[in-house]
């Protein structure tokens, strides 16, 4: 992930739209399903979610792994306040994927569904969870890689030259952090999803309502013209499908062991 995104902005981003993101989420929702059932068959005593935004794979989590302690763990605030509300039989830390609060070993399984995407350094995220587990640990994962929400990047190149979308890793270089990694990899993907929606407002108001519209540094700073809006509009019409307007994700998503 560029550094031209500040944690902090990060952050205040997501905790302001805690309320409304499960009402909104729903390729995110979707995704978090499938990367639960890509976990691990195995018994398992302490799990954390990373990343845990609104607490909403927690009960899924428990429902998995009936037996294990679940901590859900978050940058940021808002979106923990939120989760404790709504989830308070769970264990919430306030934590940096990236300077994991955790003592090495505790983990059977650390679970992360859309969220290390907002950090610096992967390779750091991977090296953080590696010690967070216990050997023979699992890491399941989802990220997002370059390529994402592109149609909204292609429509506005056509109006302007600021940066209208969040910039992410390229997926080889993310596919190699973690083949470079100290994990055995029991499974490697990168695939897109797309998300349709009946029209332009409706998806980019759901990438506002869920906290991940464009903070980079290269966004228009100023308020964008109805003209440059309507041009934009008129672009994005044409990748319209009969599903209607697509929304494209590019998901690199892995299952990693610790050695034992």
């Amino acid at each position: 992930m560029h550094d031209v995104i500040a944690k902090q902005a990060v952050a205040h981003s997501f905790s302001q739209a805690a309320k409304d993101y499960d009402k909104f989420a729903h390729f995110q929702h979707e995704l978090a399903q499938q990367l639960i059932d890509l976990c691990p068959d195995t018994h398992t005593s302490a799990v954390l979610d990373l990343g845990c935004g609104t607490g909403y794979c927690l009960p899924l989590l428990k429902q998995q792994y009936a037996q294990a302690d679940i901590t859900g763990a978050d940058l940021a605030p808002g979106m923990l306040n939120w989760a404790k509300q709504q989830h308070p039989d769970f264990l919430f830390v306030q934590g940096d994927a990236e300077n994991l609060p955790f003592e090495e070993h505790q983990f059977d399984l650390i679970f992360s569904n859309l969220a290390v995407q907002w950090c610096a350094d992967f390779s750091k995220v991977l090296s953080e969870a590696y010690h967070a587990l216990k050997p023979g640990g699992h890491l399941v994962l989802s990220t997002l890689a370059d390529g994402t929400l592109n149609e909204i990047e292609r429509a506005w190149q056509s109006v302007d030259t600021h940066q209208h979308v969040n910039e992410f890793e390229a997926e080889a270089f993310l596919s190699e952090c973690v083949k470079q990694s100290d994990f055995n990899v029991e499974y490697l993907d990168v695939s897109t999803h797309i998300d349709y929606h009946p029209d332009v407002r409706s998806l980019t108001d759901s990438l506002k309502r869920i906290g991940a519209h464009n903070i980079t540094g290269g966004r228009a700073k100023g308020l964008t013209s109805p003209r440059a809006i309507k041009q934009f509009m008129q672009a994005m019409e044409s990748f319209r499908s009969d599903l209607g307007l697509p929304g494209s994700y590019r998901v690199l998503s892995c299952r990693l062991v610790k050695p034992i």
